[in-house]
């Protein structure tokens, strides 16, 4: 092999390795990012008041006397929204894909998009889920009717909040990526 053509080759596959390392430091930046830790920390915090409302409910507010259903739909809307809560963590587990740098954070976006559909999604059925449970079995009257009309209120603000923290989160993400990027 000739000499030159060897000094060529490794050049260029310095040059190589050097794109490789500013390309990593990029997706550092990115799985680094204090938006995505703040994330997480909701998540796992979520995840474990519902996980403890999951074990205790039979007992602290008497699962044993409602009917089955309502504990039946308990169960599935705080498992929907612990399976809300693992699919949104697990994406900000792996933010960055093999491949383009470019086209891997735009599918994460895409990902990020989905997992706050499916959040707010599952914080619907969650609500609904504690009303039939805390409603079922008790007769209704006028000062339950308004307390129900309140939770219906507060599971508004809830939405309201998280749409608002999300969408402030996923602009966060879009400002980094968009720097990674260009």
């Amino acid at each position: 092999m000739d000499l030159n053509i060897l000094k060529t080759e490794w050049q260029q596959a310095a040059k190589g390795k050097a794109l490789a390392a500013q390309e990593l430091e990029q997706m550092t930046k990115i799985s680094k990012h204090p938006v995505l830790g703040r994330i997480r920390l909701k998540l796992i915090v979520e995840a474990a008041a519902m996980s403890v409302l999951l074990i205790t409910f039979y007992d602290i507010f008497d699962g044993h006397l409602k009917p089955a259903y309502a504990s039946v739909t308990l169960v599935l809307g705080v498992v929907f929204y612990l399976a809300s809560n693992l699919y949104s963590f697990f994406t900000l587990q792996h933010p960055v894909k093999p491949g383009s740098i470019a086209t891997s954070l735009q599918h994460y976006l895409l990902q990020l998009q989905r997992a706050k559909v499916f959040s707010l999604t599952s914080l619907v059925l969650l609500s609904v889920s504690l009303w039939v449970f805390f409603v079922s079995g008790v007769p209704l009257d006028l000062k339950r009717v308004l307390l129900l009309i309140a939770m219906g209120g507060l599971t508004f603000v809830f939405l309201y909040i998280s749409l608002r923290t999300w969408t402030r989160w996923i602009s966060r993400i879009r400002q980094s990526i968009d720097e990674v990027v260009l």
